[in-house]
């Protein structure tokens, strides 16, 4: 299929810019008739990256509990809070992690994905229980709550159900969905003869009166549209995390206090309460535990012992006493009368940690990087030893120049400077303006700027182009380049930096366009040369990179769709061979490549048919698949993946 954009400012624009070549442009011919190299037969260097942390945690009989995330399969943590070692480590039988956990009858229950099953742990017998599904294929387990007659309850997802599992029987019952149309059942808590849930898109803090066994629409009207949990209680009292705010309300939703975060803390993470009423909170942004009491109209720093982590769960051990956990796999005591506090990393507690699925990769000089979960490790390409580097939060891109490492965190928005040598990691502050996800990044050595393609969160459409300047350390944001979409993928050439839109946005909300836009900004200029949409119908472009005048793109959300955009004529083709699925581009000495998920392949792409190279690589990535060239070979090689291991895999 082949088609013009007709928009002249693509033209007008790409002639100011000088992106464009008076060299012939390359043509692709027939796809070669070369067998793939079998990827699961590549020598393999090792798992890309390894990773402890954690997405949910319990306390029982002066033991804590948490399940790891991004291992497969999941493990089950036992630490013994007095001798602060790993007792044991017991794997899950299904999926890839667990956000639920509570304890009842003396068991551990977990909730899984993305196999939505949940299961009970007897830490005497070490017996494991299926209890049962509570979503199809995909689904999540989003939270589980005891209440205070023993039941446990549970959310899941895409369902948007509330659920009741009775521990003398281990039977899961649907209560229902309170919310038409809602996916997300994202948190729970019970009190009383009630049950809680903090649904999402669009959004409700549903209450389930147990005795009428109906529910009700708790939504405090100065609170609607915002996202409601985590949850905790006392005997009268519900305390709830809010975009924004920590609320609290009779068990029935009567007399609501709202007390706002302060300013640059996004929602709440965590909480615990005291008999009194005093809350104890974790927010997103610093990590900074607060107090708030009954009748506070503002929260009090107490400490932050875990700086700009994610927290999974608070815990009052004694009167004085809180335990945290965060996703990074550290937990934590503070004595919450003098702030003072301790950290336990636990692969310091003897946890081994596993293959995580990598989330970046970048070669430095002389180190190969993958970012994971709150740690970048690196590799030496020499003597194939490896080591992790903290940082705060989910390495969704890696950038090396100069000497030093890039990177733009989730789910922060954090941009930051990693030093190798020192392990410092600088901060130049938060993308923000609504931006969850960091996508991409690229870095121009002509104006010494770094381009980084963001996503909005759940409920929003706009996403934005944000450029570091590695000189000066300024970070200026520029949201809805593209109207109404995320900018999912970013390259540079001569100065523009290309972009590549999805109309879906951050999810959870109707789009305003039916196709996913392309766009130039010039980068000196600081201004949008143009837009356009090369394919109608398109919602969603994963990756673009230019070449020679090209611009290739892969689509998201068609399998295996790919095109080009020649930016000197504006004529689009359409690619007539399908990929597997979609990755970021890579350009490297004349060629265009890319590795797709959904069974692991790499292509070489031409004008109009991908030459496939490689199979067999599997899905090992987080994110999607990324390439990192290979130097001081006389042939052509890049660093990816096969499986969650490193592999130089053959360019051609």
């Amino acid at each position: 299929m082949t088609g013009r954009i007709s928009r002249r400012t693509l033209l007008a624009g790409a002639a100011v810019a000088g992106a464009t070549s008076a060299l012939p442009l390359p043509t692709a011919g027939a796809a070669s008739t070369a067998a793939p190299i079998d990827g699961s037969t590549l020598p393999r260097f090792g798992p890309a990256c390894l990773t402890a942390a954690v997405v949910a945690m319990a306390v029982l009989d002066g033991h804590a509990y948490v399940i790891t995330r991004g291992i497969v399969p999941p493990k089950l943590v036992d630490i013994d809070l007095a001798t602060r070692r790993v007792s044991r480590t017991i794997d899950l039988p299904v999926g890839e992690g667990g956000w639920g956990i509570t304890v009842a009858a003396g068991k551990i229950y977990v909730g899984l994905y993305p196999v939505a099953d949940v299961y009970c742990f007897d830490p005497v017998t070490a017996a494991i229980t299926r209890v049962g599904s509570l979503a199809g294929a995909g689904g999540f387990v989003w939270d589980l709550t005891t209440a205070p007659d023993g039941q446990v309850f549970a959310v899941s997802y895409p369902n948007g159900a509330v659920w009741q599992i009775d521990p003398t029987t281990n039977t899961p019952t649907q209560l229902g969905a309170p919310v038409p149309g809602a996916q997300y059942g994202r948190y729970v808590g019970a009190a009383g003869s009630f049950v809680y849930a903090g649904i999402y898109t669009p959004s409700q803090l549903a209450g389930y009166d147990r005795t009428s066994g109906s529910f009700r629409d708790l939504t405090p009207e100065t609170l609607r549209g915002k996202n409601f949990g985590p949850f905790t209680a006392t005997t009268d009292r519900v305390y709830a995390g809010c975009s924004g705010a920590l609320v609290s309300m009779d068990l029935d939703g009567g007399n609501v206090h709202v007390v706002p975060l302060p300013a640059g803390e996004n929602t709440v993470d965590a909480i615990a309460v005291t008999p009194d009423g005093t809350a104890y909170v974790t927010t997103r942004g610093s990590g900074t535990v607060w107090s708030c009491g009954p009748a506070d109209t503002s929260l009090t720093a107490v400490a932050t012992p875990a700086a700009a982590d994610e927290h999974r769960r608070l815990v009052l051990l004694d009167d004085t006493t809180l335990l945290g956990s965060t996703g990074s796999g550290v937990l934590w005591w503070l004595d919450v009368s003098t702030g003072e506090y301790e950290l336990l990393d636990l692969v310091d507690a003897g946890f081994v940690p596993a293959a995580d699925k990598p989330q970046s990769i970048e070669l430095g000089m002389p180190h190969l990087y993958v970012g994971g979960h709150w740690v970048v490790t690196e590799h030496s390409t020499s003597d194939r030893t490896s080591r992790r580097i903290r940082v705060p939060g989910e390495a969704k891109t890696l950038t090396w120049t100069g000497d030093h490492l890039y990177s733009a965190l989730y789910p922060s928005t954090e941009v930051v400077r990693i030093d190798p040598r020192t392990k410092e990691v600088h901060s130049f502050g938060l993308i923000a303006n609504g931006q969850t996800r960091p996508w991409q990044a690229a870095y121009d050595e002509g104006t010494g700027l770094l381009a980084i393609a963001s996503a909005p969160g759940t409920g929003k459409l706009v996403g934005a182009l944000t450029l570091l300047d590695v000189r000066t350390g300024t970070l200026d944001v520029y949201p809805n380049l593209l109207p109404d979409q995320s900018v999912m993928t970013v390259a540079i050439a001569d100065g523009i930096a290309y972009v590549g839109g999805d109309v879906v946005g951050g999810g959870g909300i109707t789009p305003t366009r039916t196709s996913a836009a392309i766009g130039a900004f010039d980068l000196r200029r600081r201004k949008l040369l143009w837009t356009a949409e090369p394919l109608a119908g398109e919602r969603s472009i994963q990756s673009v990179a230019v070449l020679d005048g090209v611009l290739y793109g892969v689509l998201k959300r068609t399998s295996g769709g790919w095109f080009t955009v020649d930016l000197t004529t504006g004529a689009v083709v359409r690619g007539t061979n399908k990929l597997s699925g979609y990755g970021e581009i890579f350009v490297h000495q004349g060629g265009v490549y890319v590795e797709t998920n959904f069974g692991g392949n790499l292509y070489r792409l031409g004008r109009s048919e991908a030459e496939l190279l490689v199979n067999k690589l599997g899905d090992g990535w987080y994110t999607v698949p990324q390439l990192s060239p290979v130097r001081g070979r006389p042939t052509h090689h890049a660093w990816g993946l096969a499986d969650r291991d490193l592999v130089q895999l053959p360019l051609r």
